[in-house]
């Protein structure tokens, strides 16, 4: 139980003479035992009921959903269904469709007044677009979206090309959130060529976000290299195991990381017999055979690597 002081925190001792409070339950009063110094409880602001697992939480919490910086106005306005049905699940006669259709059209209206407003709704929908297209979680978007307010209130994507800036703020949030997309799926993704994603992002890395954000370690360039390729867990579990034997700046400076988790990936199925073309990992990386082939070559030049065999009597 906890006193509330002048300075709005809460405490358990008594301002009187220093003693622990104790608690009332059926009055809500905390009590000093030694003294008897009388305050009231905090009151318990949580919800009463209780949730085992998130499916219960959403069914039983009777507030509207929490805000997002995904949209515009952060989620605060009400959203018209388009399934044209009344509280009881039945069909709208014709007259109300006509008559909801009308107030769609008005609410979506008046929810952008301004060209700024519009401009960022815009732009904040494509940011969600791209992110479902590329399956990525959801602080990914709140991080592009978050991105994209920043730098169009430093003025940054002001007569930007709203692709170009969608797919540049999408790409920053995936290094930021630790996701493993590369610069080339996230530009194919938007429609747009690789190199002109690279400009608007090295713009807003400059302008905006102002200091520098490493890309994903090798280790999840592997995991995700092994899940699409399908490839036999072993190979994962030695490729990891190689990738932290061998972190050494002299082999991971200046290269991408998906062209070392690519050749950890194709040196581990070697070790352990899979037949495993390079023409294969090569393109789930989607890096070239030639990558492949001198990120391999590095790392047998730097490190010599050894494999047990233990045999059974």
């Amino acid at each position: 139980m906890w006193e509330k002081s002048e300075d709005g925190v809460f405490r358990t001792s008594c301002p009187v003479c220093g003693n622990r409070l104790i608690g009332d339950a059926e009055k809500g009063e905390l009590v000093c035992p030694t003294c008897g110094y009388v305050t009231f409880a905090p009151a318990d602001e949580g919800p009463e009921w209780k949730a085992m697992d998130l499916e219960e939480k959403n069914k039983r919490v009777r507030v509207g959903s929490p805000t997002t910086l995904a949209l515009h106005d952060l989620g605060l306005t009400t959203e018209i269904s388009a399934t044209m049905r009344d509280s009881h699940g039945k069909y709208l006669d014709p007259a109300m469709r006509a008559s909801v259709e009308k107030m769609k059209k008005w609410q979506s209206r008046i929810r952008t007044i301004s060209s700024e407003e519009r401009g960022l709704s815009n732009v904040l929908s494509r940011i969600s677009e791209l992110c479902e297209s590329l399956n990525l979680p959801h602080n990914v978007a709140e991080t592009a979206a978050q991105i994209y307010r920043t730098s169009a209130r430093m003025k940054v994507a002001k007569s930007k090309s709203i692709l170009g800036m969608t797919a540049a703020t999408v790409y920053l949030a995936c290094r930021k959130c630790g996701v493993s997309r590369t610069l080339k799926e996230v530009a194919r993704g938007a429609g747009l060529e690789k190199g002109s994603v690279a400009r608007y992002f090295r713009l807003v890395l400059k302008d905006v976000e102002k200091t520098y954000v490493p890309p994903p370690s090798v280790e999840k360039y592997i995991s995700k290299l092994v899940n699409m390729a399908k490839i036999d867990p072993r190979v994962e579990h030695l490729a990891l195991m190689l990738s932290r034997k061998t972190n050494d700046s002299k082999i991971s400076s200046g290269k991408a990381p998906a062209g070392l988790a690519a050749a950890y990936v194709y040196l581990s199925s070697v070790m352990l017999g899979e037949h495993l073309p390079q023409r294969e990992v090569a393109e789930f990386a989607e890096v070239t055979e030639v990558t492949v082939r001198n990120r391999c070559r590095e790392i047998l030049d730097n490190y010599v690597i050894r494999q047990e065999v233990s045999g059974s009597d």
